[in-house]
């Protein structure tokens, strides 16, 4: 949800039955605000919030200028506090070791602590700011995983399965980058319901998506991207229609909390996430 139209998305996300409050909403705008100035992006946009049992985090993600096909997301988070950081970057390794502790509960709210069980005789490692330089050079034990590597892992998990985008928004341009197509107005009000009418806004895994962006005319080939009606399992998503044919949503049956939408006859769409983090693994048997 791009900066500008934060308070339009709210309220056609609301129907979730999760909305930020004035003073969120404030500290929000002066947050992202800043951050888009300190690292210099053209635009911010605010991914959703993880609730905590002592506080929330509020993640962000920032989009640099492509040097071929996808643009770089790059995450960050905030507590109550609204001071943006960079999530961590996972590599393979650390992302499997946190899928490895197959932890369930909400998030605590506190970043730093640490998630891995203690090795009995072993002592609590002391917080990155009180941490000795000379000690820590002494030893190279790993670095502990942290509740932060956890909320970036989950949150990359999320982003994945859905970062739901109208088909047409985004074309390929001459230099094979992923641009906002200036000739999108919008989906009608009957296809803007179709499921197949909506795409991943991210790197496709299916091979039908793969051959068609690997083609030299890929800008003239729309099936670049991976359609949500081939995600399983079958109907993990759920498509409504406002009353009034002004507002369509998507929910995430796989991650409650998720919802897309998209206003029928404008380029105005976008997604927001609001939940503890936890998919719903069950699904597959209540379908």
């Amino acid at each position: 949800m791009e900066l500008p139209d934060l308070e339009q998305g709210l309220r056609s996300v609301g129907s979730g039955g999760h909305v930020l409050n004035v003073q969120e909403l404030t500290c929000l705008q002066c947050g992202l605000s800043i951050l888009k100035a300190q690292e210099k992006y053209n635009t911010i946009f605010f991914w959703g919030k993880v609730f905590g049992q002592s506080s929330d985090y509020y993640v962000a993600y920032g989009l640099k200028d492509p040097e071929f096909e996808f643009p770089a997301k790059t995450f960050y988070y905030a507590g109550e506090d609204f001071e943006f950081k960079p999530m961590p970057k996972l590599n393979q390794e650390q992302a499997a070791k946190v899928l490895q502790l197959g932890i369930e509960k909400p998030f605590g709210g506190a970043d730093g602590k640490s998630i891995e069980a203690a090795v009995e005789g072993e002592e609590e490692a002391p917080p990155a700011d009180d941490a000795d330089p000379e000690a820590e050079g002494a030893s190279q034990k790993p670095k502990k995983l942290t509740e932060a590597d956890r909320l970036a892992q989950v949150v990359q998990e999320i982003d994945f399965d859905t970062a739901v985008v109208p088909k047409g928004a985004h074309v390929l341009s001459e230099n094979h980058t992923i641009v906002s197509s200036t000739d999108f107005k919008g989906l009608g009000a009957t296809e803007a319901t179709a499921l197949s009418k909506y795409v991943h806004f991210r790197p496709p895994v299916s091979i039908a998506a793969l051959r068609a962006l690997a083609r030299s005319d890929a800008e003239f080939y729309a099936n670049f991207l991976d359609p949500l009606e081939a995600d399983l399992p079958k109907g993990c998503w759920a498509v409504r229609q406002d009353p009034s044919a002004s507002l369509v949503t998507l929910r995430s049956l796989c991650w409650p909390g998720y919802i897309a939408y998209h206003i029928p006859g404008t380029t105005k769409y976008g997604g927001m996430y609001f939940g503890y983090a936890q998919k719903s693994k069950d699904l597959p048997f209540m379908l």
